[in-house]
Formats: C-alpha cells, sequence, structure tokens
C-alpha cells in the first residue's frame, strides 16, 4: 500500500497576461488532474514541486507525467474523481508552482457505525487546507466527529444523510482560516 495522493495542477490560460493573475485560485479556474503513489507521505510534495522539479521525477514521491484527467475545476475533481477513502493527501499546484496541500476528509460512517453498511468514497468528502505540523489533530478531530454521528445514526436520532451534511457543516466551521473544498453536492 502506498500513500496515494491528487494533484491538480492550475492550467496556463493564455488570456491572462501576468504570472500574478494565473497564480490566482478562483472558481473558473481549471487544473490538469496527476496521481502520485507515495506523495501522500506526510505531505512530502510540498518539499520537493518546484518549477525546477514540477515532477518530483527524481524522487520517491514522483508525480505521473501523464494526467488521468484534464481541464477540470476543483469541484469537479471533487466530486467526480477524488476517492476521500483511497488517497491520503490532495494537492492544489499554481501556474507558478506554489502548491496548497489538502486533507482529505471522508464522509463514510460504515466503520463509525452499525447501521451504515457501504458509504460512496468517490466525491463523498471534503478537502481541508493541511498545517503539516496540526495534521494529527485534524484527524482525530475528525475521528472523535464520526464517531459521535455514527452513535447518532445508530440511535435513530440522524439518518446517514443528516449526518454527511451536519459532518460537511462541521468540517466547514472548522476550518475558519483553511480552505476548505467540497463536492458541489455538499455546498
Amino acid at each position: 500500500m502506498g500513500h496515494r495522493a491528487l494533484l491538480a495542477y492550475r492550467r496556463d490560460d493564455a488570456d491572462r497576461s501576468t504570472a500574478d493573475a494565473r497564480d490566482s485560485d478562483d472558481e473558473t479556474a481549471t487544473y490538469d488532474l496527476h496521481r502520485s503513489h507515495w506523495g501522500g507521505a506526510e505531505f512530502a510534495l510540498l518539499d520537493h514541486l518546484s518549477a525546477d522539479a514540477p515532477y518530483a521525477t527524481d524522487t520517491q514521491f514522483a508525480v505521473d507525467l501523464e494526467p488521468i484527467a484534464t481541464d477540470l475545476s476543483l469541484a469537479a475533481i471533487a466530486a467526480d474523481h477524488l476517492d476521500f477513502l483511497h488517497h491520503e493527501a490532495f494537492y492544489r499546484v499554481s501556474a507558478a508552482y506554489r502548491t496548497t496541500a489538502f486533507h482529505t476528509v471522508w464522509f463514510g460512517l460504515e466503520t463509525d457505525s452499525e447501521t451504515v453498511e457501504r458509504s460512496e468514497t468517490v466525491g463523498h468528502g471534503a478537502l481541508v487546507e493541511a498545517v503539516p505540523e496540526n495534521s494529527n489533530y485534524l484527524r482525530g478531530w475528525v475521528r472523535g466527529t464520526k464517531a459521535t454521528l455514527g452513535e447518532m445514526v445508530d440511535r435513530g436520532v440522524l439518518d446517514p444523510e443528516m449526518a454527511r451534511d451536519f459532518l460537511a457543516a462541521r468540517v466547514r466551521s472548522w476550518g475558519d482560516n483553511r480552505e476548505v473544498i467540497l463536492p458541489e453536492r455538499h455546498r
């Protein structure tokens, strides 16, 4: 098993005239999607991606050069391509190779509830901007919140959809000054 990561590389927009404009991340920006088998390990690609090494090819965290999809918005990536259970990290890479790392937070409750048998993994979660030195805190917070929600589902207080919506709202509010990206259906 690896430490799988997906990476969204900002497409160079020919209509924009400066690097600063190309690097501003807005909802109309599009990206090419790449994967790395080991790139999710402790957000290691933050230290290995640059204009001189855009795919970290000389490292154990190398990014596949061939994109798996092109010309996508971040919301489309989160909804249709990101497997929140199996991808350990997500990275957004600007046109100038400034890199932002994100935690993948899976909304599935099948391990936290005796009544939920199966949860979707693709498009069923949130991306939370990572602060690598505080990663364990977020992971613990998510585990505790999901355990509580799983218990509430088992007791009939919430149905699984309500629990998911509550988790999405809590992740958005927990993010505070961190960027949070949700698939369109969870916004």
